[in-house]
């Protein structure tokens, strides 16, 4: 019985944290009074390992609503193996990126992607 609920709670919960921490990153970076500082290519790469953890996370939320309005995928499904493809490398990049950033996007970026890239690797190896 807990480990039903567990396994339908769980998924949801992942998703309402990331969503949170996602959000408030943003819009802690949106109040900054300089949002991008010297050196700018630096504070430019902190956006771009953001948008790329931020993408890894978008296709995590299309992979589980598909899965969920078609009952799930099978075993080693093609479509799934793409997503967990790319989805690992956005984080993966996106982790890779934010190590040369700057400023108030770097650590939040940093720690996202490696969450991604860690979600995306738990998935692909319990397939």
């Amino acid at each position: 019985m807990l480990g039903h609920l567990l396994r339908l709670v769980f998924p949801y919960a992942v998703f309402a944290f990331l969503l949170g921490v996602f959000g408030w990153t943003f819009r802690r970076w949106l109040r900054s009074s300089p949002r991008i500082s010297l050196p700018v290519w630096r504070s430019y790469s902190a956006v771009f390992a953001f948008s790329l953890a931020t993408l890894s996370f978008l296709l995590w939320l299309v992979l589980f609503a598909w899965a969920r309005a078609i009952g799930g995928f099978p075993y080693y499904h093609p479509v799934v193996m793409r997503f967990y493809g790319w989805g690992f490398l956005t984080g993966a990049a996106g982790l890779l990126v934010s190590l040369i950033g700057k400023g108030k996007l770097r650590w939040p970026a940093c720690g996202l992607a490696a969450l991604m890239a860690f979600l995306w690797l738990a998935a692909a190896t319990s397939e």
